[in-house]
């Protein structure tokens, strides 16, 4: 490696004595470091405007540093930095300022910190200061992380983050998720991550949505995670909370579903089901199988409910079964609509619909007016 530094042309060093020689770095006008694997195929290369090395250090200093990192003679990365250092001539290469590393392929990402260390013989870079990776939907961030070129894997660790990167003008989620530590394939997509894991919506104007889980797998390519059970979120502005099994965040459509049973409420409103999904950007929340919704002294049961909680609108259809205890009635329809008040009361009817109904009534001897029913057709 040394023989190559010295053989670049523009050597400018000063002579005027021996010892002078030996303690004055070599000025290079280009300096060019590259190393193949035993097949001749290139591992890596390091170009620089301009260098400065010391014989006796076996150390180089460059400015403008660019670089190439290949795998089975495939160019993977692309880097920059506005300094770099390279020390016993290719052992250790510092990268400093303003550093990043890109990841050629269908999906690109940018690697960036202020600075890092780079093994090209153990095939791994240590990225300290603020290191990040975005692509095209995803913001990764963490105090420290290394890069792992043999098993094109990113460690994240120390208070390491996740976001969604807002697109267009739509008011796309600005969620954060914290996690113990996480693990990402930059080529690949996979992404593993230890809980506890926290997710925050920091849009809320009262107090921020928050998502509990114990842990996330999933994958960037295919823009989906996995959150594991169990999993909790939490609505303070709207007094309402969902806890279940396994869910699914689909980052394309900005959305959490689930197809196992759940739990959940609203103010004084208990709802239940056989999954559920929640469209963030439609303000739309679906019970697709299942759903049955209880307040106060009412029941009702159907096939499938949808939610609006921007207008309120609640629609339950297929086979719609509601009860009240008081009075005694029993109502069946093919679907009611109706909308959720402030207190978490439904108020529902049939428009336009045939709906058949049974009443018990009290004898006339019976005390007492009956209250005011909670869902009511």
């Amino acid at each position: 490696m040394a023989a190559a530094l010295l053989l670049v042309a523009g050597c400018r060093s000063q002579t005027r004595t021996p010892e002078r020689t030996r303690t004055t770095p070599f000025v290079f006008q280009a300096l060019n470091l590259r190393q193949q694997d035993a097949q001749g195929r290139l591992l890596w290369r390091v170009k620089s405007p301009e260098a400065r090395y010391d014989l006796s250090r076996h150390l180089a200093q460059a400015r403008q540093l660019r670089g190439e990192i290949h795998t089975n003679g495939q160019l993977i990365y692309l880097l920059q930095a506005t300094h770099g250092t390279v020390i016993n001539d290719g052992q250790v290469i510092q990268l400093e300022g303003d550093v990043r590393i890109q990841r050629l392929g269908g999906d690109p990402v940018t690697i960036r910190a202020a600075r890092m260390r780079w093994y090209p013989n153990q095939q791994r870079i240590e990225l300290d200061r603020r290191a990040e990776a975005t692509n095209l939907q995803l913001l990764l961030q963490a105090d420290r992380a290394t890069l792992l070129l043999a098993q094109d894997r990113l460690q994240l660790r120390g208070r390491p983050q996740l976001q969604r990167r807002a697109q267009g003008t739509h008011g796309a989620s600005t969620w954060s998720l914290r996690v113990k530590d996480l693990d990402w394939s930059p080529g690949s997509g996979q992404l593993d991550a230890r809980g506890p894991v926290i997710v925050t919506d920091p849009t809320s104007k009262v107090a921020p949505s928050t998502l509990q889980a114990s842990g996330v797998t999933g994958n960037s390519i295919q823009r989906r995670l996995l959150l594991q059970a169990p999993v909790r979120l939490a609505v303070p502005e709207r007094q309402a909370w969902l806890q279940g099994e396994q869910m699914t965040m689909d980052l394309t459509r900005n959305s959490l579903s689930s197809a196992l049973p759940f739990q959940a409420a609203v103010g004084g409103l208990r709802i239940s089901g056989q999954g559920f999904a929640v469209a963030f950007d439609q303000q739309l929340v679906t019970l697709p199988r299942g759903c049955r919704l209880l307040q106060r002294d009412a029941t009702l049961e159907a096939g499938s409910c949808r939610w609006n909680w921007q207008s309120e609108r609640i629609q339950a259809d297929g086979g719609v079964v509601l009860k009240r205890k008081v009075p005694q009635q029993i109502t069946l329809a093919d679907r009611l609509s109706g909308r959720l008040g402030a207190n978490g009361l439904v108020v529902l009817s049939a428009p336009g619909s045939k709906v058949r109904s049974s009443l018990r009534l009290r004898p006339l001897s019976a005390p007492g007016p009956s209250p005011e029913p909670a869902i009511r057709p």
